[in-house]
């Protein structure tokens, strides 16, 4: 017990590595016995059969994933109901929104679809944040969906130049779908 007796810094750090070295050590041999039956099950030749079919799978999924995306409001009602559904969240609720189609034919074959979003009742007014979030939704509820114009006045109309508006807001505001048109 001469060792413990004597103690000092430099047999503390002699200690400290020989123990953590005894550890590592162990630690290190677990790992390669994980290795070596890792590397002997991953030599079996159905598991390059296994992970080529993981692979076609994985392709296909992600192939399905983008065909249903690129679905979410495929044709005109369903762009029309998806904008209602946004007008009517619970951040937003703005009420019922009218929309106007135009299509207009950006090269052969591909068309954007561009909606104006009003009000038939030209006095109704909201707060910004409920006119952002709704702008908001639209955009992230549908990869195709972009808005590409947005209107904004003051509510008050008898508001002078130099005063500050309250927090309320008419809007309207197109959003544009680009769609290829089948032959």
């Amino acid at each position: 017990m001469g060792f413990f007796k004597d103690m000092n810094l430099a047999r503390g750090v002699v200690l400290a590595s020989v123990l953590g070295s005894a550890v590592l050590g162990w630690l290190g041999w677990q790992e390669q016995a994980k290795l070596r039956t890792l590397e002997a099950a991953a030599a079996k030749p159905e598991i390059e059969k296994d992970m080529v079919t993981l692979m076609t799978l994985g392709h296909e999924h992600t192939q399905l994933k983008g065909a249903l995306d690129g679905q979410s409001g495929a044709g005109s009602d369903d762009i029309q109901s998806y904008v209602r559904r946004q007008a009517t969240t619970p951040r937003v609720d703005l009420g019922n929104v009218e929309l106007d189609k135009d299509v207009k034919q950006i090269s052969k074959g591909i068309n954007d679809d561009v909606y104006r979003i009003y009000f038939r009742d030209k006095d109704r007014s909201f707060d910004r944040t409920r006119l952002t979030n709704f702008l908001y939704m639209l955009e992230e509820g549908s990869p195709r969906v972009k808005v590409t114009e947005i209107k904004l006045e003051t509510a008050d109309k008898r508001l002078k130049d130099h005063e500050v508006p309250n927090d309320l807001w008419a809007f309207e505001a197109r959003i544009t779908v680009r769609q290829r048109t089948t032959p």
